[in-house]
């Protein structure tokens, strides 16, 4: 009796196990469009802020490589947010193969949590303590109220800003439609000028140079300045009379042959005559910039990040 009580037990353990572990939401793999800025799946995001997010991470795309991508799911399954958000960001591939300046958002709102990660190449510049400042502030405050769509807006431009800032670009950060036309037509956004004391050291240079030159004095014989290593200015002694030339020989009488009349009169004008296509193809891509298509550059991911303080 014992033995029967003992395996009944046993048996009913490990079906409520196995209830238990159907309950649990399946852990489903990231999937990504390396075409899309934005990809919405748990639905909370409006088409206005997709659109603006997505103005706005091709603006920087175009201007520095830099690309910034939103990514929502309702629930991450057996992951751990870091491990998803490290495995969906290096599948996207966000910002450019050689600078690996991608940024991800995710946002999980069954999971009441949230992460964002920066590429390889932006951690020295944009550091975890900054990300962290951003999403305490830009994010935390909406996300708590349950307006997760402004919450996602403000936190992207507030990370377009401190790239700007590292890459010295002048985006319109409100407006990035604005300055999407504007890489679009050709025109670079602005960038930090030089310093201003390199122009006024190089003209101080020249000015020297000048007063040295045309100050000296100039007598009989005269033939501009001459610079002797260490030794100073000293006019240069008169060159001696070059001989005179011997006259030259006349030309030939004319012959012929090349260069003479043509035997029979000029040729005959081409009948149709002005300009013929030569049948030759094209197979497009001519010059210009398409302007406004996002792409994910391939960018890698090296993990870490910062998100959700529980």
């Amino acid at each position: 009796m014992r033995d029967t009580a003992v395996r009944r037990a046993a048996g009913l353990t490990a079906a409520l196990c196995l209830a238990l572990a159907g309950a649990l939401p399946a852990a489903a793999a990231p999937e990504v469009d390396p075409d899309k800025a934005v990809i919405d799946n748990a639905d909370i995001l409006t088409r206005d802020t997709e659109t603006y997010i997505t103005d706005l991470s091709t603006a920087l795309q175009e201007s520095c490589g830099a690309q910034i991508g939103v990514y929502t799911v309702e629930y991450i399954g057996n992951y751990t947010m870091e491990g998803y958000t490290y495995e969906l960001a290096n599948a996207w591939g966000l910002g450019d193969a050689e600078r690996d300046n991608g940024i991800v958002l995710v946002l999980a709102p069954g999971e009441d949590d949230y992460r964002a990660m920066c590429g390889a190449g932006l951690e020295t510049q944009f550091t975890v303590p900054m990300l962290q400042t951003i999403l305490d502030e830009e994010l935390l405050p909406s996300w708590e109220e349950g307006d997760y769509d402004a919450g996602a807006r403000a936190t992207v431009r507030a990370m377009a800003d401190q790239l700007c800032t590292i890459y010295g670009l002048s985006l319109d950060l409100d407006d990035p439609a604005a300055s999407l036309a504007g890489t679009a037509s050709g025109a670079r956004p602005a960038r930090q000028s030089a310093f201003p004391w390199v122009g006024l050291v190089v003209l101080l240079v020249v000015l020297v140079f000048a007063l040295v030159l045309f100050a000296r004095p100039r007598g009989p014989g005269y033939r501009g300045p001459r610079f002797i290593f260490l030794g100073g200015w000293r006019p240069r002694p008169p060159r001696p009379p070059y001989p005179p030339r011997p006259p030259r020989r006349p030309p030939p009488p004319p012959r012929g042959g090349f260069g003479g009349p043509r035997p029979g009169g000029p040729r005959p004008p081409r009948p149709g005559g002005g300009f013929r296509a030569g049948g030759g193809g094209f197979r497009g891509g001519g010059a210009g910039r398409s302007g406004g298509s996002f792409r994910a550059g391939g960018g890698s991911f090296r993990g870490g990040g910062a998100g959700r303080r529980h």
